[in-house]
């Protein structure tokens, strides 16, 4: 009797699931939004800790339907095994509930690329989905590797030694992670501070992403950039938020020398203990708040966005020598 019962309740629950997997078999898949997503890179072949300008683009085809909430565009970098070694998701400019139907929109963002123990292929996928709130990823023009993630394109990481070597001299603290996010690290100057380069002599692009504490300076906060004996740029810190520049250095403005001089200084310093109203307890000397500081070949990183030349500087003033003794 038991055993009649089992076997005729097995029969009733594998009859309910093939049912249930044939109804699933026959639903049909979500009405695909011909918005095609892409992207292009200046550089297919970038090494670890390098700059990738990446340039975004959203063909929205002329039967596309008007998106009715806020996107945020997901950009996944995966190795050889799928697994995510890291994202640029970002609000799309201009928002994706703005778009039209026939249009197309690009824009170009900067990407540091993060120090991981792994080289080779990477696959970048893209997509959208809801932000604030939750919701379903609409489904989009392109190949769907699962869960609305489109495959747009294939780079090649190269080891970080393809990159030119930074040494890191006077006037620096030491790295610090972000308080809201582990993953970015950063790192204080003093009022100055010193890095070389190893001299190419070639053009190169300096890339330097920082902030500083605005408030705690008694003046305009200003950064000078100078690189080499000749050149560089003085960089207006007009707010809070984190800037970028990137500055062309022409070959000649390196000099002859076998390495090459980067001074990064503030027009002004502080110290947060002794301003007032104390800001901390950090009694150090603060000048900018370095995310990222990147030299770059120029004729290797290719087509880069928003690039300042580097114009006419006087020479940094010689280290004052000490009086002779009598």
């Amino acid at each position: 009797m038991t055993v009649r019962r089992t076997l005729g309740s097995f029969l009733a629950i594998a009859l309910i699931g093939a049912l249930a997997l044939g109804a699933c078999s026959r639903r049909q898949p979500a009405e695909v939004n011909p918005i095609v997503p892409s992207i292009k890179v200046n550089r297919t072949k970038a090494p670890l800790g390098s700059a990738l300008e990446v340039t975004y683009t959203w063909t929205v085809e002329p039967g596309a339907k008007k998106l009715d909430q806020n996107y945020w565009a997901l950009v996944h970098f995966l190795d050889n095994q799928e697994v995510m070694l890291f994202s640029d998701d970002h609000q799309p400019e201009p928002p994706p509930s703005t778009w039209e139907a026939g249009k197309t929109y690009s824009y170009t963002r900067t990407r540091f690329v993060p120090v991981y123990p792994y080289v080779g292929e990477v696959e970048v996928r893209m997509g959208l989905y809801p932000y604030p709130g939750r919701g379903e990823r609409p489904a989009l023009k392109g190949e769907d590797k699962g869960f609305r993630e489109y495959k747009v394109a294939t780079i090649e990481l190269l080891p970080q030694t393809e990159n030119i070597f930074l040494v890191y001299k006077d006037g620096w603290h030491n790295p610090e992670t972000h308080p809201e996010n582990p993953s970015v690290e950063r790192t204080w100057t003093k009022k100055e501070a010193l890095v070389s380069f190893k001299n190419t002599k070639t053009d190169v692009i300096v890339y330097v992403e920082g902030d500083t504490c605005v408030k705690c300076f008694k003046s305009a906060p200003e950064l000078t950039v100078a690189v080499g004996e000749k050149a560089g740029l003085k960089i207006p810190i007009d707010g809070p938020q984190v800037h970028i520049r990137k500055i062309r250095v022409k070959a000649e403005d390196l000099g002859d020398g076998e390495w090459v001089d980067l001074r990064l200084a503030m027009n002004e310093s502080f110290v947060p203990k002794n301003l007032e109203p104390p800001l901390n307890n950090d009694d150090r000397e603060l000048g900018f708040n370095v995310y990222h500081l990147y030299v770059a070949d120029a004729a290797q990183a290719g087509n880069v966005d928003g690039v300042t030349d580097a114009v006419a500087m006087a020479p940094a003033p010689a280290p004052a020598k000490a009086a002779a003794k009598r």
